[in-house]
C-alpha cells in the first residue's frame, strides 16, 4: 500500500524457499522475474494488491535476479557464497536506484564476516553503498520515532574511537544531519545535541582532552556555520527523556553510545538511515539473526518499518524535486 516492492537477489534460491515454505499453498504467493521500466523512467507506486502485482490469481513477489549465487549455501552461519549473493545484490540495488528505475533502497541486514570472505573487505552497508557511489561525506543515522542519533564513528573498535575523532569529521557529521533532517525528515531549523566522548565530559580536560579540544571547537565551528548546536553532554543526560525532546537529533561519539538508548524499547521501531548518499537508503536497526536464521521465525516488523520509511522517504524527496521545477 506504500510503495511497490521489488526483492533483489537470486530468483532461483527465493523460488526454492517459497516452495519449502509452502508460501504459494498458504497464501497464493509466487516469485517472478521483475523487468520493470527502462532506465530513467521509475515507475510510481501502484495501486497493487498487498505482497505484490497480481497475475493469474496469485500475488507475485517481483524479484531482481542477480544470477545463481546463493546456491547450497546453508542459512544460519556467514560464508563466502553468501557474502558473494548479499553482495551482488546491493551493487544491483545501487544500480537500480542510479538508473533511476527504482527510487530507494531498503536493505536486509548484512554479514560483514560474510562480505569480507567474499572479498569486499570488513565493512557494512554503509561502507560498501558509499564505495559504489564514490560519496567520500555520509553519515549513519537510527531513528525511532522522534529520538534520532547521527553517529560520529560506526563499527570500529572502541580503543580507536578516541584516535577516529576529528573537529573536521564532526563538523562534517553536525552539517550532514541538519542537511537531511530537512530534506529527508521535513525538520525545519532542526536543533542538535552532542554527546561527550568521556564520563563528565571529561572534567575539564582532567580526564581526558577530546571534549575540550575536539568537540567543543566542531559545536563552536557549527555555529559559526548557523547550524543549532548545543553541547556537548554527557550521554547519561542527554537520552534522558526530558532533555532528548529538546532536540531533532543527537550526534553521538560511537556505536554503542547511541544504539542503546535506541533499542532499549521497541527494537522493531528503529531504522537505519544513510545521509549523503546520492540515493534513499534504509534499513532495519538489527543484526542477521544467525541463531534463528534457519528456523525461518525472523520478526518481520524491523523489514516492514524500514521499507516504509524508505518509501516515506521517497515520495518526500520525490515532491522536492517537484517544487523545485
Amino acid at each position: 500500500r506504500d510503495c511497490r516492492p521489488i526483492v533483489v537477489g537470486d530468483l532461483h534460491y527465493l523460488e526454492r524457499l517459497t516452495s519449502k515454505l509452502g508460501l504459494g499453498a498458504k497464501r497464493g504467493l509466487a516469485v517472478a522475474a521483475w523487468l520493470g521500466p527502462e532506465p530513467g523512467m521509475a515507475e510510481p507506486p501502484a495501486k497493487v494488491p498487498r505482497g505484490g502485482s497480481r497475475r493469474n490469481g496469485r500475488r507475485d513477489i517481483e524479484v531482481a535476479d542477480v544470477g545463481r549465487l546463493v546456491g547450497s549455501a546453508s542459512p544460519g552461519r556467514p560464508g563466502k557464497r553468501g557474502g558473494t549473493a548479499a553482495g551482488a545484490s546491493i551493487e544491483k540495488a545501487v544500480e537500480l536506484v542510479l538508473s533511476r528505475r527504482v527510487e530507494g533502497i531498503a536493505t536486509a541486514p548484512v554479514s560483514k564476516e560474510s562480505l569480507a570472505l567474499a572479498g569486499y573487505g570488513l565493512i557494512g552497508h554503509t561502507e560498501l553503498l558509499a564505495r559504489l557511489t564514490h560519496t567520500k561525506s555520509y553519515a549513519m543515522m537510527l531513528a525511532r520515532k522522534d529520538l534520532r542519533v547521527v553517529f560520529a564513528t560506526t563499527h570500529i573498535p572502541i580503543s580507536r574511537v578516541a584516535r577516529k575523532l576529528t573537529t573536521g569529521d564532526l563538523l562534517e557529521k553536525f552539517s550532514l544531519a541538519a542537511e537531511y533532517l530537512t530534506a529527508y525528515m521535513g525538520v525545519r531549523n532542526p536543533k542538535l545535541g552532542a554527546c561527550c566522548l568521556n564520563p563528565h565530559c571529561g572534567e575539564g580536560g582532567i580526564l581526558s582532552g577530546e571534549e575540550k579540544d575536539i568537540i567543543i571547537p566542531a559545536v563552536r565551528a557549527a555555529r559559526r556555520r548557523g547550524i543549532d548546536v548545543d553541547g556537548p553532554y554527557p550521554a547519561d543526560s542527554i537520552f534522558g527523556r526530558n532533555m532528548a525532546s529538546r532536540f531533532d537529533a543527537v550526534v553521538a561519539m560511537y556505536h554503542d553510545q547511541g544504539m542503546i538508548p535506541l533499542k532499549m524499547v521497541r527494537q522493531d521501531e528503529v531504522v537505519n538511515i544513510t545521509l549523503g548518499l546520492p540515493l534513499v537508503r534504509t534499513s532495519p536497526g538489527h543484526g542477521t539473526a544467525f541463531d534463528i536464521a534457519a528456523e525461518y521465525r525472523a520478526d518481520r516488523r524491523g523489514m516492514m518499518t524500514a521499507v516504509r520509511k524508505c518509501a516515506e522517504i521517497a515520495m518526500r524527496m520525490r515532491q522536492r524535486k517537484r517544487n523545485a521545477r
